[in-house]
């Protein structure tokens, strides 16, 4: 690659040794594939010589070449995509286009949508590049696996991917490319045959016989790596016939190393990659670099990825740490080490997971306090993918004994995952640790003052009033609010009053903000500025209180200051927005929305795929179709073990989806599992959201006594708080269920805590509401056999110039109607075909036989 193209060498690929094998029949293969398919998947266990493979193939190829070769840490959005946007980078390092992307401080909010920008500033190629993603069978993250196929076709032209991995194609990339997928390679193609293993040790300078050469491929079935092995020893012939790369690699060449050579290995093992420096400081040698440079050259088993930068192979790594419990090597001394030097270089991240997997965690408070104060990472999604790589779950029992303040770190890992056992068994334990933890560090009290206030088994108003348990122990609050330095307080959730918990046990309370203003207000610092007029504006808009809702969001608006945090100002936007829709001010509220989203895009993308959720979720109030395709095929919405925090306004957004494509099971499905996750932690805007729409979804599917309980206990939810804006939004769709409790609860004898006046609001708000939406499940009223659709001559002439491309005016033009009239025509047809849209209406006239 020219020197004038690179940016860094970490992204060229890594060297081959000076003495490898041929190969011919591999390289071909992979050469037919590139030239056939653009992208192409080789896909096999390790040891099988994919790497060495691909380094040959570029060599001959002569291809320009980026290479990232990844590991489980990269397995989080943010870090993927910004090695990928660096990676891409170093092929025009003079793009002033590419270096801006790449320095937005949002980049890392938003990683997907700024590599697509990204890969629109690239010019054209000058020649032809080849794009290596190594171990890529690392990337488990589904947003990862999901959006990487619409990133790599975007790609110049003049790149060809090769994606390395140990397992099968994963699902999401089957359709990679065209002309079916990519091109795969496996196992079998990589194996090397008698005829290649005499050439490998010919070009050692030893010849074998023929027969000689046989009994190699049958002691290892021509798996590269251990033909390397038996290669590199002087004993070849007299190798055992196990085919694992520990039998071959201990007989044959680590017993011929000497005790100096070997320590060095074992020693630098802990890292997955390391460089000179950090070598030297774990081996203490000074001549590491030379002992790093020896290894790569001679042998493929240390593998240099930049000039400085090395990792040893997957197996022979296995194969040292074995050694080194085998020896008894102070692992956790190693760790150590290695911990303080990237605290050295400010990187804090590594420096807590090297000392998590030192197995000492008496010392580790300062590690985690540099990680919870000190560290920066994108959205809230990233923040738990990233925790998610330290597998706290997979800790010891003494390691909380012997650091408390660990409890925080787990606690909001599983807070954000939606493991609510788990985290309520982290709030029990850092409560009965509450005076051990002050003794380590008097933040980490006012982090467990934080992490108490999510704990969803008492209200916030409980909690406020036992303030004084940890308020006693603080004894200086963080002067701009502890929240503050949280990736985000509401944790990038759109509804403040239902983001980090949901607030409403407040408006039960009497001058319940005032209380919160005299004790969990110092952690949110001049944020509580506008929250205090906020919250209780969000109270009205749930009560249908529009007026005194918009007031309040005014205030808070006003209430702004320029250090606040974008989740005030996003919020603020929403609840202005959803405000102004309500009312039916189209235009006051088609501006508000315009300059949330700009406003999004510039300074706070961590927002953006729940605003996209939010936009999506007002479209299906009318059963869009094609919102709801468009919303399920986002790359960051994926399908998930369970409900997490984290994602559940996007999941409620899912749910609509589905409904509005008739996938009445999954919607059934996933809206059951956003109702337990409500109850579960106490979300009683949750709850009642889940029981709306299920009530919907079972009404249009027939079932009609189980929408009507389903709609009781949302409202029963809901009732205390005066709520009921969340079920009647509902409209058309959940108008009739309504009907349906109302004479229910007006029956004799019925006893439920329901009152006649509460449920007529919400069924006259939801009528009004219907008169403007068709409603979510418009999509699932299947027309009334022996009635088909009929349209008038106009109506069909109509659609029929829609049919053929024209617009409103052009019709009105060649029909001689007036525009209004026009737009009347198409309104009545849409409404008896059941669409919403010039393309639906003609494709279901078309299917109906009436065009």
């Amino acid at each position: 690659m020219p020197d004038d193209l690179i940016l860094s060498d970490k992204f060229a690929p890594a060297a081959l040794p000076d003495v490898c094998a041929p190969r011919l029949q591999v390289v071909d293969a992979i050469e037919r594939a590139v030239r056939t398919r653009r992208f192409v998947y080789l896909g096999a266990p390790a040891g099988s010589g994919k790497t060495v493979s691909a380094l040959l193939w570029l060599k001959q190829a002569k291809r320009a070449c980026v290479w990232i070769g990844l590991d489980r840490y990269d397995d989080v959005p943010s870090v993927f995509y910004k090695q990928l946007a660096l990676g891409l980078f170093s092929v025009q390092a003079g793009n002033d286009g590419l270096r801006a992307v790449i320095e937005e401080p949002g980049f890392s909010l938003s990683p997907v949508e700024h590599l697509v920008r990204l890969l629109a500033e690239m010019t054209p190629l000058e020649r032809r590049y080849v794009l290596v993603l190594d171990d890529v069978h690392l990337i488990e993250n589904r947003e990862i696996r999901k959006s990487l196929p619409d990133v790599l076709k975007r790609l110049p032209r003049a790149f060809s991917v090769l994606l390395l991995s140990r397992g099968v194609l994963p699902a999401e990339w089957a359709a990679l490319g065209a002309d079916g997928g990519p091109a795969l390679l496996d196992a079998a193609d990589l194996r090397f045959t008698a005829d290649e293993i005499r050439g490998y040790f010919q070009a050692l300078g030893r010849d074998l016989a023929p027969v000689e050469a046989g009994a190699l491929f049958d002691a290892t079935e021509g798996w590269p790596i251990g033909v390397a092995a038996l290669a590199k020893s002087d004993r070849a012939t007299r190798g055992g016939s196990s085919t694992l790369f520990a039998s071959f690699f201990e007989e044959q060449v680590w017993n011929t190393w000497d005790e100096s050579l070997r320590a060095f290995c074992v020693a630098t093992s802990v890292a997955e990659q390391f460089d000179p420096a950090l070598a030297e400081l774990l081996s203490e040698r000074a001549d590491a670099a030379a002992v790093m440079e020896e290894l790569a050259r001679t042998n493929t088993f240390l593998m240099r990825l930049s000039d400085s930068l090395y990792r040893y192979h997957h197996l022979f790594r296995d194969f040292l740490r074995e050694k080194a419990a085998e020896e008894g090597v102070d692992r956790a001394k190693l760790c150590k080490r290695a911990a303080e030097f990237f605290r050295a270089r400010g990187d804090y991240t590594q420096a807590l997971r090297f000392w998590l997997e030192s197995g000492d965690f008496k010392g580790m408070d300062t590690y985690l306090l540099l990680y919870l104060y000190e560290s920066s990472s994108g959205s809230v999604a990233d923040s738990a993918d990233f925790m998610g790589t330290l597998r706290l779950d997979d800790l010891p029992d003494h390691a909380y004994r012997d650091c408390p303040p660990l409890h925080i770190l787990a606690l909001w890992y599983d807070y954000l995952t939606g493991q609510r056992e788990r985290f309520e068994h982290h709030l029990d334990e850092l409560y009965r640790a509450l005076p051990r933890i002050a003794a380590f560090d008097p933040r980490f009290i006012e982090s467990a003052t934080l992490s108490h206030s999510i704990d969803h088994r008492t209200t916030i108003i409980d909690k406020a009033r036992k303030f004084s348990k940890f308020g006693r122990l603080i004894k200086r609050f963080t002067p701009k609010g502890l929240a503050t330095t949280l990736t985000s307080f509401t944790q990038n959730l759109p509804y403040p009053h239902r983001s980090n918990v949901d607030y409403s046990a407040i408006a039960l309370e009497e001058d319940g903000m005032g209380l919160l203003g005299t004790t969990f207000a110092p952690l949110l610092g001049t944020e509580w500025c506008y929250v205090r007029p906020l919250i209780p504006a969000c109270f009205e808009y749930e009560r249908n209180r529009l007026d005194a809702a918009l007031a309040g969001i005014d205030e808070a608006r006003r209430a702004l200051v320029p250090e606040n945090k974008e989740d005030g100002r996003v919020c603020i936007g929403i609840m202005e927005h959803a405000v102004l829709w309500q009312m039916g001010r189209a235009d006051d509220a088609a501006r508000a929305l315009a300059q949330l989203e700009a406003y999004v895009a510039q300074e706070a993308s961590q927002f953006l795929h729940n605003l996209r959720a939010y936009q999506a979720k007002l479209a299906l109030f009318d059963a869009d179709a094609r919102a709801a395709r468009s919303w399920l095929d986002e790359y960051f919405v994926v399908e998930a073990e369970r409900i997490g925090l984290v994602r559940v306004f996007q999941h409620f957004t899912t749910a609509r989806a589905y409904i509005a494509l008739g996938r009445a099971e999954e919607a059934e499905a996933l809206l059951r599992d956003l109702a337990e996750f409500g109850r579960g932690f106490n979300r009683p805007l949750d709850v009642g959201e889940a029981g709306a729409l299920s009530a919907a979804l079972l009404w249009a599917r027939g079932r009609k006594d189980e929408a009507v309980d389903a709609l009781t206990e949302a409202l029963e939810t809901l009732a205390p708080y005066g709520f009921f804006r969340v079920v009647a939004d509902e409209g058309a769709s959940v108008e009739p269920v309504l009907k349906s409790l109302a004479a229910r609860i007006a029956r004799p004898g019925y006893d439920g805590p329901l009152e006649r006046g509460f449920v007529q609001e919400a069924l006259l708000a939801a009528h009004e509401r219907g008169r403007r939406f068709r409603g979510v499940c418009a999509n699932l009223a299947a027309p009334r056999a022996g009635k088909p659709v009929k349209l008038s001559r106009q109506q069909a002439r109509v659609l029929s110039l829609l049919a053929r491309g024209l617009r409103t005016p052009e019709i009105a033009e060649q029909t001689g109607l007036t525009v209004p009239t026009v737009k009347s025509h198409t309104a009545a047809a849409y409404q008896k075909l059941g669409v919403h849209n010039a393309m639906d209406a003609v494709l279901k006239a078309r299917e109906l036989g009436l065009l």
